[in-house]
């Protein structure tokens, strides 16, 4: 796609579950619009029944970086699909690093996501 710098496939928890995606977005610094926009955005694609799903947000600073979080659980319209998939889940971060935003999540089926979550966090506190 697009904007995708990286894209995975995190391996499903369960059977004939579908796996997740963990994507990462490189921009320069200024580009790729205002974080609390992305955020935004990124938390629109969750629905619980007809309204938005609510997010969890924070923030924090890793290695001099500032880091914004945000956390949703519900039924995931993604850009483009054609029906929303229940029970899904997203893990997502931007940091702002010296000369660059990156953008990065991880957004599947709840279990699977969940059962990555200590790694999800490991990979942010490692980032120099």
């Amino acid at each position: 796609m697009q904007f995708r710098a990286l894209q995975y496939a995190v391996p499903a928890l369960g059977v004939n579950a579908p796996a997740a995606e963990l994507v990462f977005s490189v921009f320069l610094a200024g580009d790729g619009g205002p974080v609390d926009a992305n955020l935004d955005r990124w938390s629109n694609q969750f629905r619980a029944g007809n309204a938005a799903a609510e997010s969890k947000r924070s923030q924090s600073t890793v290695n001099g970086m500032q880091v914004s979080r945000v956390e949703s659980v519900g039924d995931y319209m993604g850009m483009g699909a054609a029906a929303p998939r229940p029970g899904y889940m997203q893990l997502g971060a931007i940091v702002q690093a010296p000369g660059r935003t990156v953008f990065m999540k991880v957004v599947g089926p709840q279990a699977t996501v969940e059962s990555n979550r200590a790694a999800f966090e490991a990979m942010i506190a490692g980032m120099h």
